[in-house]
């Protein structure tokens, strides 16, 4: 028994080495540290022509494209209200029953016309002439 938990201990101990592995073989960690760190030197001369150097100066003026700060939550009404959202008017009146249709719910009218329709359930099936069946195609027998 006591050869059994040796052998399996040294195996697991195995296989735990095996799988974490040892710092010195990560070759990849940092392979370029001095990539995109600091200022880089950038020569005036080898640059394409409109294309500087120097940081763009602030300015007063506006982006074209992009609103003032001061107006750029400030959008303007339109003429008629949005659809689907509720006029401030009218969110305190109460709703009529009825008022719109509700998609898949039927008016009280219909529902009470389904309502009062007489089927006898617990009768025999329609007879075979009474209700249409599909005819089965034929297939060509060679």
């Amino acid at each position: 028994m006591s050869k059994v938990l040796v052998s399996l201990f040294v195996l697991s101990v195995a296989i735990l080495i095996s799988a974490c592995g040892s710092a010195e073989s990560n070759t990849n960690t940092n392979a370029n540290q001095s990539a995109g760190v600091g200022n880089v030197n950038v020569d005036a001369n080898n640059l394409p022509e409109g294309f500087s150097t120097s940081p763009i100066p602030p300015s007063g003026n506006t982006t074209p494209g992009i609103p003032d700060p001061k107006n750029a939550n400030n959008i303007p009404k339109g003429a008629t209200p949005t659809p689907g959202i509720p006029d401030p008017a009218n969110m305190r009146k109460p709703f009529k029953p009825g008022a719109t249709p509700t998609p898949g719910i039927p008016d009280p009218e219909t529902l009470r016309r389904q309502m009062q329709r007489s089927t006898n359930m617990t009768g025999p099936p329609p007879e075979p002439g009474d209700a249409p069946m599909m005819k089965k195609k034929s297939t060509p027998k060679p």
